[in-house]
């Protein structure tokens, strides 16, 4: 379809009004074929030399989500959970309170959790990146699996708000990693989930910046 001015107005729109819904989610199905043209957008996104790093694990099953949200809630750690100390210091980072329980909750009333995988085509995943001797070419693979996978991510979140549907993006369901990745049978690193589906109305705004702090024009 031709891009014209109307819809390339409408797109950059969407873009623009894109929220985190977490509150206001309703319990009603997403469509299938709805769902199916979500992934697809997903599997559309670039990706470095095409590799396609990810792999997407759709649930839609509520006692398996409730399953999952038990183990997140009962996590060791999950009360503290947050971003790693600073790595010069190594003090806690301030301003991050645990959002897991928060977290929790939207897993049980989210119709679908996307839960994305990083198969680590480049990087060997990240046990590997953890190994010692890890070397800069594995930590720049690393880099750009990531990039395509959160190019993934938000095309399955325009896609899923371009059809009237709230999304929001859970990394912290990483607390209880290795049992979502059993209950899964997910091979590669979990990276996080996107739950979606109806809502009523909401979400909280984008933390963007101004345009003069986060940029730099020559």
């Amino acid at each position: 379809m031709p891009v014209t001015d109307t819809n390339a107005k409408e797109f950059i729109d969407l873009i623009l009004r894109r929220r985190s819904i977490r509150e206001t989610f309703t319990s009603e199905p997403v469509p299938t074929t709805d769902l199916v043209r979500i992934v697809e957008c997903g599997l559309a996104a670039p990706s470095s030399k095409n590799a396609q790093p990810w792999r997407f694990h759709i649930v839609q099953d509520r006692v398996l989500l409730d399953s999952i949200a038990d183990c997140v809630q009962e996590a060791k750690g999950a009360a503290a959970y947050g971003p790693q100390p600073h790595i010069s210091t190594g003090l806690p980072r301030k301003y991050f309170p645990s959002t897991v329980i928060e977290s929790v909750e939207i897993l049980r009333i989210a119709p679908v959790g996307i839960f994305v995988e990083n198969r680590g085509v480049f990087s060997g995943r990240k046990r590997q990146l953890a190994s010692t001797g890890t070397s800069v070419k594995a930590i720049t693979g690393y880099g750009s699996e990531m990039l395509g996978i959160g190019a993934a991510v938000e095309n399955m979140w325009l896609a899923a708000n371009a059809l009237g549907f709230g999304a929001v993006f859970m990394a912290d369901v990483l607390v209880a990693e290795d049992i979502i990745k059993r209950k899964l049978c997910i091979r590669g690193d979990l990276v996080g989930v996107l739950s979606l589906g109806p809502h009523d109305g909401g979400g909280r705004p984008s933390m963007g910046a101004r345009l003069e702090d986060l940029t730099v024009w020559r």
